[in-house]
């Protein structure tokens, strides 16, 4: 069943816009760059937290500062596509500790894994002794990130031409 997306308005946008920037940002701040009163954003931020368009909040660590400034995006295909053989595969690598993200794709590949190491040598290890054992796979294909170009962020182009 597929969940209903709330009704947004120009100020709903402004507003995720603000706090996809900044999610620690005080309610006078936002009022101030929204141009409604602090109890108005308050009110609406609380809303699409109730909706559940406002997921949470995180804060956003510097992974090269904490010692993990490898990131590795593995393309993986599977010898099948079973649901018994996806349900092995996501059982197993949501086991990983090095395994940051996995999204099934379409596509060629079966999913994307996302893993952080320390080094090159440190992801040789993670290889070895978590990816190597994962069910049903039949190809890896491992990227190194050189460098994040776009920061994750609310796409401009997704929000209405009045919010922006």
């Amino acid at each position: 069943m597929q969940e209903s997306t709330p009704t947004l308005d120009a100020l709903d946008w402004q507003l995720l816009s603000q706090l996809s920037h900044n999610g620690r940002i005080t309610q006078n701040a936002l009022s101030e760059a929204i141009g409604r009163s602090p109890t108005a954003i308050a009110r609406r931020q609380a809303a699409m937290e109730e909706a559940g368009v406002i997921a949470g909040y995180e804060a956003k660590l510097d992974l090269r500062r904490l010692g993990h400034g490898t990131i590795v995006h593995i393309k993986i295909a599977l010898g099948s596509q079973r649901a018994e053989a996806l349900e092995a595969f996501e059982q197993a690598v949501a086991d990983c500790p090095s395994v940051v993200r996995c999204d099934l794709m379409s596509g060629t590949d079966d999913y994307l894994v996302t893993v952080l190491a320390r080094s090159l040598d440190h992801f040789a290890e993670i290889h070895r002794s978590e990816l190597s054992h994962l069910p049903g796979v039949v190809r890896m294909e491992s990227g190194f990130v050189l460098r994040e170009v776009v920061k994750p962020r609310l796409p401009p182009a997704l929000m209405p031409a009045r919010a922006r």
